[in-house]
């Protein structure tokens, strides 16, 4: 299921590569999930490495329904508010350059919501095949 859901990334960010992407900006090319930008990776002394992207991936419960759209986050003037009971938040770490994807195990992003792993797995499956490659 990563695999899938970093291959939505990468084409999501080839369908944005014009634009320097904007934190909390949605990209996704699958309008049943988010993909949000969510920042540069910094080093030690907090210089920012425009190679190294964050973004996170919220997939809802009800995003393998037919017609579901994704719907809008509440925000703060600093954060997502993240809604545990309806959605996981799965992050993707992209290097740009060699366009390689790294970040935390799905199954944990899944443990920090009210969801179950199957659920997730159906709606992937879902997906997968409404957006072939």
């Amino acid at each position: 299921m990563e695999k899938i859901i970093e291959e939505w990334v990468l084409r999501s960010i080839s369908r944005n590569v014009d634009d320097l992407p904007e934190v909390g900006e949605n990209i996704s090319i699958i309008p049943e999930i988010k993909i949000a930008f969510d920042g540069y990776q910094e080093d030690d002394d907090g210089i920012e490495d425009l190679n190294e992207q964050s973004f996170a991936v919220y997939i809802h419960k009800c995003s393998g329904d037919e017609n579901f759209i994704f719907p809008e986050h509440e925000k703060t003037a600093w954060a997502v508010i993240h809604r545990p009971a309806e959605e996981i938040c799965h992050f993707v770490w992209v290097s740009v350059e060699s366009g390689e994807c790294s970040g935390p195990a799905l199954e944990d992003c899944i443990s920090e919501s009210d969801l179950e792993s199957a659920q997730i797995e159906k709606i992937v499956t879902i997906l997968a095949s409404r957006y072939p490659k």
